[in-house]
């Protein structure tokens, strides 16, 4: 039978494969390297809207408790309860029990929303003139929170650190808001024990997305909220050292996203501040949204592994065929100058 066969010179051969694929090897290492990296940047937006998203949600929470406590200070039967109590003398104002409708009016606030553990209402003097339950203690001058709230009489709006309360299992911030009268004279203070323990939950679930973990961090790195943790551990963020130096560059911005170098491997970590730090100074908190790089890619880190072997296999190959044409090259060397030398020897002898 006809055979259809093809000779080609090795050496040809091996100028063609080097032509053709040395070039496409260095373009795959190349679109790999930029293919991990546009990764990493999809996924790390990605957290970052994450992070984003949760930031929001704890400063609207926030905002909003203070929009409710400042409603609850413009109240009328607030403001009659207080302006009922000013210009009494201590004695006088110690002998006067709460003003039942501005009572009956802080119960009822607290009914329609729970997350508020107890309203206080004082005095400019710190005395008690309503509360929704019973308050601990009737005189609030010499507390350290009503103090920062007074300012020396000229009010101001404050959130203290977060609270544990034991019995009722509840995490809580007290906001503070001071009470004026129409010409904007300090009369008192509201102070409201808001419940935030079903906010910082949210930072307790052990996945979020794609297996991605959010932890709510202050300035300083310290978590406030993450899994397995809260702010009574006082634990340091791993991660944080990486977004702090982010934050503190020339072109920081308050969202963003970074690769994180920590003890047991990079990090791919999204980061939004909630920007409540330039309204009250003690809560500048920050989201963090991470998951170790290795895991956050592993679906196309496995193409990319495969792409990357199938380059260094390419180059191999091409090595061994490289080795094998220069092994033969040099055989055939040594074969023509073995026959010229013999060839000699042959002509020199027939002479003689």
């Amino acid at each position: 039978m006809d055979r259809f066969e093809v000779r080609l010179s090795i050496t040809k051969l091996l100028i063609v494969l080097v032509v053709v694929i040395v070039p496409l090897s260095i373009v795959g290492l190349v679109l790999t390297g930029r293919s991990d990296r546009s990764l990493d940047s999809a996924i790390g937006n990605d957290y970052k809207a994450l992070a984003q998203t949760y930031a929001n949600d704890v400063s609207d929470f926030i905002r909003d408790r203070v929009a409710d406590v400042t409603a609850i200070a413009a109240d009328s039967s607030i403001l009659a309860a207080v302006s009922g109590h000013t210009g009494k003398t201590a004695a006088s104002q110690s002998k006067t029990s709460e003003s039942p409708s501005a009572a009956e009016f802080l119960r009822q606030r607290r009914i329609l929303d729970p997350r508020y553990m107890n309203i206080i209402v004082t005095d400019m003097n710190g005395n008690v003139v309503a509360s929704a339950v019973q308050p601990p203690k009737s005189d609030y001058s010499q507390d350290e929170f009503w103090q920062s709230v007074y300012n020396k009489g000229q009010g101001t709006v404050r959130i203290s650190d977060i609270l544990d309360n034991e019995l009722a299992k509840a995490q809580y911030v007290n906001i503070g808001f001071p009470i004026s009268d129409s010409s904007g004279n300090f009369m008192g203070v509201v102070s409201a024990a808001v419940n935030i323990s079903p906010l910082l939950s949210r930072f307790q679930q052990n996945e979020i997305g794609n297996g991605a973990h959010a932890a709510l961090v202050d300035e300083n790195g310290q978590i406030i909220s993450a899994p397995n943790t809260d702010v009574f551990a006082r634990a340091k963020s791993a991660e944080f050292d990486s977004v702090h130096d982010a934050l503190a560059s020339t072109q920081g911005q308050q969202a963003g996203w970074t690769l994180a170098d920590v003890r047991n491997g990079p990090f791919i970590v999204g980061y939004a501040g909630t920007g409540m730090k330039q309204h009250f100074d003690n809560l500048g908190w920050y989201v963090l949204v991470s998951q170790k790089e290795a895991v956050a890619a592993s679906p196309i880190k496995a193409l990319e592994r495969f792409a990357l072997i199938m380059v260094i296999l390419a180059l191999f190959m091409l090595t061994l065929l490289f080795v094998y044409w220069y092994l033969h090259h040099k055989q055939r060397f040594q074969d023509i100058e073995e026959t010229s030398e013999e060839d000699t020897g042959r002509a020199a002898a027939a002479s003689v």
